[in-house]
């Protein structure tokens, strides 16, 4: 998997300001000089990965984009085995026909604010929650509990909503089985302690990483509760729902009619838990916290692995030659008349990465004319550009908070990079009293008021 990953090295791939950020941090935490005052929120998993990848030096960002890139192909694999073997009541062929849509399903998932095929290409950490999220339903669904729990752990350790979940897992374990009891205390303890501590020991104070999330000064517009299920809905292939809807009720019918449901008796549970997520998320976004349609991934995800059995259900149902034959060929056909528009998507999103990675190279190469110390020698450097401030705290192996970003013209002395998010009034000011020290592009590096 990680080789079909590194393949995708001739695609042009950038990380975001997120995962620059955990470059920063796993660097730091590799040297125990870790200082999360600035930044995105704290996540434990994804700085103790990009820790280790820091020992590699400058390798380490490609090396995350590998490993997120691997994730997401590992994911597509998890989603067609997991609907394969939740589809057990049915013939081989449909089982395939489940595993094939879940793995399309994924695929085509829409996010009109960060198109899905980004994430892999630019190293969010979804792919990776995902790919998780999959893994420990199908280390479940096969009854290996340790591993099902172990990785749920992995998971809250990327993303906060899947804490609750976990606490309610954690317990149905605890009633079920005393031998698991130590490994249920052990993650209530670690997990929380993992999330809380390193950023209370670190952050000097400033705004820990939930305050940091509750802070709406990103540019990005806040979510209501609404809005996350409304993203909950558009998200997913429109026939992905009431698929669910067939498979659960699939499911209880034939066990009402003493029939056996094999593997799938599973669906209700997994169906049930991503509507748990999305709520989570729904209410975390009531409460001030950013909801963005990329949150809601490993739900839908799992939404789409029970519409595939659903799937299998319906054709089933064709080759018995009953009502749902008619179902059948209208949900196939909605999903199919959805197919172009959703894949046109994944070019759109891979052309907005590599208009990213062409920039951010530009900028490393003005950085490197004009020369980190030159750049740090007034003691303060800014940005007019919030997402490049991570980026640039990397290259200069500077703590984030020693590379802020700006919009107002200077009051003080410092060195700026002013890229094209600059106000006019900023690029004013620039030319009037600053003194260009390079460009390149887009660019533009002026010191202000900087002795000589």
């Amino acid at each position: 998997m990680a080789v079909a990953a590194a393949s995708t090295a001739a695609i042009p791939h950038e990380p975001v300001y997120d995962a620059w950020a955990w470059l920063v941090w796993g660097r730091e935490l590799a040297a125990l000089e870790l200082d999360t005052s600035s930044g995105p929120s704290w996540k434990p998993l994804t700085v103790v990965v990009a820790a280790g990848l820091s020992l590699t030096g400058e390798a380490a960002p490609r090396l995350w984009l590998v490993l997120v890139q691997a994730a997401w192909l590992l994911a597509l694999v998890l989603a067609a085995r997991l609907a394969y073997d939740l589809a057990s009541a049915e013939s081989r062929s449909l089982r395939i026909a489940a595993a094939a849509f879940a793995a399309m399903s994924l695929v085509l998932l829409a996010d009109d604010v960060t198109l899905w095929s980004r994430q892999g290409a630019a190293g969010m950490c979804e792919p990776l929650a995902v790919a998780l999220v999959l893994a420990a339903a199908s280390a479940a669904v096969l009854g290996r509990w340790r591993l099902s729990l172990a990785v749920a752990a992995l998971v809250a350790l990327v993303r906060p909503e899947a804490g609750p979940l976990l606490i309610a897992y954690g317990l149905w374990h605890w009633r079920r089985d005393p031998a698991l009891r130590p490994w249920v205390a052990g993650l209530a303890l670690a997990v929380p302690a993992l999330w809380v501590v390193p950023d209370l020991l670190t952050s000097g104070g400033a705004p820990s990483a939930a305050t940091r999330a509750r802070r709406r000064d990103t540019g990005m517009p806040a979510e209501a509760a609404g809005d996350v299920l409304a993203y909950a809905a558009a998200m997913p292939l429109a026939v992905v729902w009431p698929l669910v809807v067939v498979a659960v009720v699939g499911v209880l019918a034939s066990r009402r009619r003493a029939r056996p449901a094999g593997l799938g008796g599973a669906l209700p549970v997994l169906a049930v838990g991503a509507l748990f997520w999305i709520a989570t998320v729904a209410a975390m976004a009531a409460a001030g916290f950013s909801g963005l349609p990329r949150y809601l991934a490993p739900a839908v995800a799992v939404a789409g692995v029970v519409a595939g059995v659903g799937v299998a259900q319906l054709l089933g149902a064709v080759r018995q030659r009953r009502t749902a034959a008619a179902i059948a060929g209208v949900a196939l056909l909605a999903a199919a008349a959805q197919v172009p528009s959703r894949a046109d998507q994944i070019p759109r999103g891979l052309a907005r990465v590599a208009d990213t990675a062409r920039a951010n190279d530009r900028l490393r190469s003005l950085v490197r004319r004009v020369g980190y110390e030159r750049l740090l020698r007034c003691g303060r450097l800014r940005t007019t550009d919030i997402q490049v401030r991570t980026a640039l705290a990397w290259q200069l192996g500077v703590p984030l908070a020693r590379v802020p970003s700006i919009a107002a013209p200077p009051r003080i002395r410092m060195t700026l990079v002013l890229g094209p998010r600059a106000s006019a009034s900023m690029r004013a000011a620039m030319r009037a009293d600053g003194k260009l020290l390079g460009r390149r592009g887009e660019w533009r590096v002026y010191s202000w008021d900087c002795p000589p």
